[in-house]
């Protein structure tokens, strides 16, 4: 049902025929939203907000009170105006805001126009619909009376709208406006509208609106400087009896206070009679200064810095740790193969003793054994002296099918000594192989 109305609101939007103006009724207050060309119904979070959509001043933290005045020109005669709007959250619902607004206008030549509004929004959360923030839901009551000079009319009417949004910055918001039964009031419209925030400074919205036979969509985008205390704004402005304008403005939130000044001029030349200006004021009773958020913020900054430091020192101090560690072991790995190579020498020694033995041992059996026999006695066999150990380093040149560990069996009789050649002649061996034609020095074992 929801896809449904959406699509049908999206084609009569679409299908309605496209007109080059707006009359005197059509120009809504606050300098933040003219700033942005008045492309405002996906946001609408300020006291003005109420007359572009109902539902943007829902879960209002503070209560504020605003006004504004304006006056914008025209081939048909200037127009002056002047709203004041209050705001307050309902303390029954907890997400629920009231306001009211009073807006006037006079045009000469034009018509005049006195609005009163009352407002109720709330968040409310569709368990069918999965979105990550609830629904801002709103609407006005309105009481007009209004004067196109062919006598005044008085009516009551209503104002709807509805905004969604989402995590990643994007709203979206769809508002049905001036249902009044004021016959000099201008026929029921409907608004499409959308807004993306990005990096949290630069905002950027569209609405598209149909109203009676007009049908016209207005760019604006807003961005934001200084943690927030300043706003520049620019957009398409309105085409107030038929003269095409360009809109801009600048915002101060110096809380809880802030102001607001935008202005439009012609596209077609600065000498036309078209353009306007506007300023706006608001309050916000109880709300942080922005002293205190500036305050805060570079605190919360500050404490910030301060945990990474500490975390970093305390990862210094962890990996100081374990390098001693390191080299505690290191230390402790080196004195037990001081002592394997010891014991290796030692062991070596001793077994050079026994062969010794054996041979003293195999002399005097044999002299018994001829003794016993009366034979006499047998000749001493003087054991040659073993040859001096060969001069070391060797050198050799490899053949087809020498490996590292052929070398080192044919040389120190241990295949697994491999390496001593290889720390030797690294830069001659390729893949764990010796070049083939290459002289190689073989170290001593």
């Amino acid at each position: 049902m929801t896809r449904r109305a959406l699509a049908l609101l999206l084609a009569l939007a679409l299908a309605a025929p496209d007109a080059g103006a707006v009359a005197y009724n059509d120009v809504l207050p606050g300098a933040r939203a003219m700033g942005m060309g008045t492309a405002y119904s996906a946001i609408a979070d300020d006291a003005f907000g109420l007359f572009y959509n109902p539902a943007g001043t829902a879960n209002t933290p503070y209560v504020q009170g605003a006004g504004t005045v304006g006056r914008m020109l025209s081939p048909r005669g200037p127009l002056s105006f002047a709203t004041g709007a209050y705001l307050r959250p309902y303390e029954a619902i907890n997400t629920a805001t009231i306001g009211a607004a009073y807006h006037l206008e006079r045009q000469r030549n034009g018509g005049d126009i006195d609005s009163l509004l009352f407002n109720y929004s709330q968040e409310y959360k569709v368990r069918q619909i999965p979105l990550s923030k609830p629904l801002k839901i709103g609407a006005n009551a309105k009481i007009v009376n209004s004067d196109s000079g062919s006598g005044g009319k008085f009516g009551i009417g209503f104002d709807a709208g509805v905004i969604a949004r989402s995590n990643m910055g994007l709203s979206a918001g769809i508002v049905l406006s001036d249902f009044v039964t004021a016959l000099a009031y201008p026929r029921p419209g409907i608004t499409l509208a959308t807004a993306y925030t990005w990096d949290r400074r630069f905002t950027f919205a569209g609405d598209f609106r149909v109203r009676g036979g007009l049908a016209e969509f207005y760019p604006g985008i807003e961005a934001t400087f200084h943690q927030g205390l300043l706003r520049v704004r620019g957009g398409k402005g309105l085409s107030l009896d038929g003269v095409n304008t360009l809109a801009f403005g600048l915002g101060l939130n110096y809380s809880p206070m802030i102001l607001d000044i935008a202005m439009s001029l012609p596209t077609g030349g600065l000498n036309r009679s078209g353009g306007g200006y506007q300023a706006s004021f608001s309050y916000r009773f109880g709300a942080p200064s922005f002293i205190g958020q500036f305050v805060g913020q570079a605190a919360a900054q500050a404490e910030t810095l301060r945990t990474d430091l500490s975390n970093l020192e305390q990862k210094q101090k962890t990996m100081s740790q374990q390098a001693g560690t390191a080299e505690t072991n290191k230390a402790a790995a080196e004195s037990q193969l001081r002592v394997l190579e010891k014991r290796v020498a030692e062991a070596q020694d001793e077994y050079r003793a026994l062969l010794k033995r054996n041979d003293e041992l195999d002399y005097r059996a044999a002299e018994k054994a001829a003794a016993l026999m009366g034979r006499p006695k047998p000749v001493e066999i003087k054991v040659r002296a073993r040859p001096a150990p060969p001069a070391w380093p060797k050198r050799h040149v490899v053949k087809a099918g020498d490996t590292l560990r052929t070398m080192a069996r044919d040389y120190y009789g241990d295949p697994n000594q491999w390496e001593k050649i290889y720390d030797a002649n690294r830069e001659k061996v390729e893949r764990g192989l010796p070049s083939e034609g290459a002289l190689l020095l073989i170290p001593a074992p």
